[in-house]
């Protein structure tokens, strides 16, 4: 339910630097100020005065034996060890928020929070109805969710950010227990004048030497489908985010290969269906194989899965 023993093994190790323990409050002065730019602006943030918080930045760098923070004459500069320390700095200070919510759950007599990570392109129908079908079983299981592109969120899953999450094919399947959710068709997006001359319906070697917009990962696998049928594509831009994709088509700079459903994301601009049985996008929930869930994942796996446990 929390991250692996490395990041919390890590954790005590910063927090026991030189013999003296680093605190949390340390911790939030210093990334409010990184956050905010300057001493000044973590003081606003924090609602503070300025000279505590300049005092817990300068204990914090005696403790740890380095500088943290290169004054400007407008804002810090992070130095390289001030970069790693705020990267610890967020994972401990993310982590000691999830047990304070969990053990306010517990308290409560609920089953602890349901950590879920989403792509941020979307989820579908089949998800949306199982989510609101579990909150009517589990009304009182609050949710943290975490969204990012699929590979952000299998990091997150390998690191135990979070227990289960919901992505897009193409992954690497290894050591992952999956249940698909929903199975779709691509589609062919992009301006009028982009489209002019396609049919309705099209196969990919019909958009030979058009510039097409596309998920970094799905290249290997389009010019693979274009080598086959002998169609030479031409990829204008790979990115992480289709939303990215459409905004770029929405401009006129090329054809946005998306899942269907992902149209609802530009209602107006013009499509074409992508007839190729090979090219097909599935959405499903995951979870590590071996791992332990906790009572609300679990049940929540269950939904999805067709039966509650592991």
């Amino acid at each position: 339910m929390v991250y692996n023993l490395y990041i919390i093994c890590v954790y005590l190790f910063n927090f026991y630097i030189g013999g003296s323990a680093m605190n949390s409050e340390q911790l939030i002065c210093f990334a409010a100020v990184v956050q905010e730019g300057t001493i000044s602006g973590g003081a606003r943030r924090l609602n503070l005065s300025q000279p505590p918080v300049s005092l817990q930045i300068k204990n914090l760098e005696k403790e740890c034996g380095v500088k943290l923070l290169e004054r400007g004459a407008r804002q810090i500069r992070l130095t390289e060890a001030g970069k790693v320390l705020y990267d610890y700095a967020q994972k401990i200070l993310e982590l000691q928020q999830a047990a304070q919510s969990d053990m306010r759950s517990f308290q409560a007599g609920n089953k602890g929070s349901l950590r879920l990570g989403i792509i941020s392109s979307g989820t579908g129908e089949k998800f949306l109805k199982g989510l609101t079908h579990f909150t009517l079983e589990h009304p009182d299981v609050p949710f943290q969710v975490y969204e990012a592109n699929t590979y952000g969120l299998l990091e997150a899953l390998d690191k135990e950010k979070i227990e289960l999450a919901l992505i897009r094919t193409p992954f690497p399947a290894a050591g992952l227990e999956r249940t698909v959710l929903t199975q779709e068709a691509f589609a062919a997006a992009g301006s009028a004048t982009m489209l002019y001359g396609l049919p309705d319906t099209l196969t990919l070697k019909e958009l030979a030497g058009r510039p097409l917009l596309v998920y970094r990962r799905w290249e290997a696998i389009l010019r693979d489908l274009g080598d086959r049928w002998g169609a030479s594509l031409s990829f204008r831009c790979l990115c992480d985010d289709a939303r990215t994709c459409l905004q770029w088509a929405a401009s006129g700079l090329g054809i946005a290969l998306v899942p269907e459903s992902l149209l609802d994301l530009a209602p107006e601009l013009p499509r074409r269906t992508v007839n190729e049985p090979q090219l097909v996008s599935q959405v499903c929930l995951v979870r590590k194989k071996g791992r332990k869930l906790g009572e609300a994942e679990k049940a929540f796996w269950g939904e999805f899965k067709g039966k509650s446990g592991e």
